[in-house]
């Protein structure tokens, strides 16, 4: 097979590899179909952005591909980009169509059969279009097409049986409406169908490529058409895809109204708000109450504390002999901060297992159901605000459950500097669940007033930090740009997978970073770093009129920031020293699994600039609070 249209071999048939590529629009059903076709699992999601690489596994003598959602064929993004070098490296397309959607899909896939790419229609959800009371002439449209359409619900398998089979016929038309737009080329391009097509498209790349393959006669420049041609032949193709649409589309019975008018109620501010926020706060208490608070409370408590930890203990202590070698293993291995063998194991399995679990169920949940990026666009204008777009709201609602959660969850923020300011906020002045309760318990005895404070004070570093980020950090926010999907009621078995293969995925990454950073920990404690980081600390919370003691609890905060709050209740503090305490460990640094996070899902230098932003933070709001009550009083 060839992208000039020769004949395509199916899934397992011919003599070498056939290269086949999954193409669509986002939300069309892609990674799913691709899933069925394979015994590979790719990510499905409703959330436009979510697969930004392509996917592959191999069925038989076929490499399938399954490519990032896009609206076109060409270079305009990174999704388009990765899409179309697929595609021009692929001998036949799969081209994902979603049926209640054929105006708006239909357009990548006559861009296919313009390109002269072996091409088979999976015409997909024909449940969702049964269900909204549309019919679609299924011989009609293959006959429009010029080639094999099949219809498939691939949530089901349905169809997927009858689209393997009918692999092999992959095809394009001889000759599209786009040829006569050949002619707008310079003279003597040799290229193939497919690289004439985009550069009458004006697609720089291809024209950079043919170019530096010497195919252009005389070696002349990037062989573009004029800059007209391209829109003439969207237009073209936009007109071709309203007749096919008209022709074989038809009404069958009553639609599916509450799901349109929910869909609705969302989008408007009066009635979406609310909804958003009950749909927030069920996020919230899922994670911070239900799993942070309770399950993992129990696991910490009663599984590890009572049952796993003196185990271990014991056994490491039976099977070490004395000797000064024996005195720094036990110590990493089973030392009450961070050991290998009992708090690292109790954190991964007892603390991010559990909340790993939760926060993909959760989001999973919203993703199949199609809410997530209505979320995004209720939320969106107050968030521009601090640098950020509207699929900022989930890392910052889940961020009041767990941080380190949150810092995965920035994946779905937009771009890399909007991940870093939502980043950098998280880290900053999002206090996570198990840090809250306990502050809680502080601040009930000191009165409403000081509850306020403290929620003012927070806001304010939020608001002033988000833009300042904007401001300084370089480039520009990008606007929100969300196709809305269908509501829906979601899958669960849809959801379960998500979760488990996710879950999985992130367990593999993460547990071998935060074993090394909990093992660089440890030895830093075995070798009196951290005592030495108390005595320097000294001088700053002498400033903050806190007591010599406090360095201690800063500590402990470095390991967990419930900690840290957990050590002032042991402390005898007043009223005000409290207060500024608080506002301390709260904006200090995030906890040693969030650093590790924040280092895996940034880089180095980010998680560099959140640690000492952290420190620079902290101690300077924490003073200008202490001076202001030293006024006041």
């Amino acid at each position: 097979m060839t992208a000039n249209g020769e004949a395509a071999g199916g899934l397992g048939t011919g003599d070498g590899e056939a290269l086949v590529a999954l193409v669509g629009a986002p939300n069309a059903g892609k990674s799913v179909l691709f899933g069925r076709l394979t015994a590979e699992y790719a990510d499905v999601s409703n959330y436009p952005g979510t697969t930004v690489e392509t996917t592959a596994a191999t069925v038989g003598s076929t490499r399938l591909t399954d490519t990032p959602g896009v609206h076109g064929i060409s270079s305009f993004s990174e999704e388009e980009r990765v899409t179309k070098e697929a595609v021009l490296e692929a001998d036949a397309v799969v081209n994902v169509v979603d049926a209640t959607k054929l105006d708006r899909d239909l357009f990548v896939t006559l861009q296919l059969l313009d390109m002269g790419v072996p091409t088979v229609v999976a015409l997909n959800m024909m449940d969702e279009l049964e269900a909204d009371g549309v019919d679609v002439d299924v011989d009609a449209l293959e006959a429009a097409l010029g080639v094999p359409v099949v219809p498939t619900v691939a949530v089901t398998g349905s169809g997927v049986d009858e689209l393997r089979d009918r692999l092999p016929e992959a095809s394009a038309p001889a000759s599209t409406p786009v040829d006569s737009y050949y002619d707008a080329l310079p003279d003597a391009v040799e290229a193939s169908r497919a690289e004439k097509t985009l550069l009458v498209e004006g697609d720089e790349p291809t024209a950079r490529r043919v170019a530096a393959r010497g195919l252009v006669a005389d070696g002349g420049d990037a062989p573009l058409a004029d800059a007209g041609a391209r829109e003439a032949v969207y237009r073209e193709r936009r007109s071709r895809v309203r007749s096919i649409v008209e022709a074989v589309e038809r009404e069958a019975g009553p639609g599916r109204a509450a799901e349109q008018r929910l869909g609705d109620l969302l989008m408007r501010p009066m009635t979406g708000v609310p909804i958003a926020i009950g749909l927030l706060a069920a996020v919230f208490y899922v994670m911070g109450v239900v799993v942070a608070q309770r399950v993992v409370g129990y696991a910490e408590g009663v599984l590890f504390d009572r049952y796993y930890n003196p185990a271990v203990e014991a056994v490491v202590a039976d099977l070490l002999p004395g000797g000064e070698w024996a005195a720094p293993v036990e110590f990493l291995l089973v030392n009450g901060n961070l050991g290998l063998l009992t708090i690292t194991v109790q954190y991964v399995l007892g603390v991010l297992l559990p909340l790993v679990v939760a926060f993909y169920l959760a989001i999973g949940t919203l993703e199949d159901a199609g809410v997530l990026p209505r979320l995004a666009v209720l939320t969106d204008r107050g968030l521009s605000r601090i640098g950020l777009n509207g699929r900022a709201v989930v890392p910052l609602v889940v961020g009041v459950g767990c941080v380190t959660m949150a810092v995965i969850s920035t994946r779905m923020v937009g771009s890399r500097r909007e991940r870093l300011i939502a980043t950098a906020l998280l880290g900053l002045a999002i206090p996570c669940s198990a840090q809250i309760g306990v502050i809680t318990g502080l601040l009930a005895g000191l009165g409403l007033a000081w509850w306020v404070g403290y929620l003012a004070v927070l806001l304010g570093v939020l608001g002033v930090a988000g833009v300042f980020l904007d401001r300084t950090l370089p480039g520009r926010a990008e606007p929100l740009i969300e196709q809305l999907p269908r509501l829906r009621v979601p899958r669960p078995g849809n959801v379960a997978r998500k979760t488990a293969n996710r879950s999985a995925a992130f367990l593999r990454e993460a547990v071998p970073l935060f074993g090394a950073t909990a093992a660089a920990v440890s030895t830093l404690d075995y070798v009196g770093a951290l005592d030495a980081i108390v005595k320097g600390v000294r001088p700053l919370t002498a400033a903050l009129g806190l007591p010599p003691s406090f360095g201690r609890v800063l500590v402990l905060g470095l390991i967990r920031r419930d900690f840290a709050a957990a050590g002032m209740t042991d402390m005898a503090l007043s009223a005000s020293q409290t207060f500024v305490g608080l506002i301390v460990v709260t904006l200090f640094v995030p906890c040693i699994l969030t650093m590790a996070m924040i280092l895996r899902e940034r880089d180095a230098r980010s998680a560099l600039l959140v640690w000492v932003g952290s420190w620079v933070t902290a101690f300077t709001v924490g003073g200008a609070v202490a001076a202001a009550l030293e006024v006041i009083a």
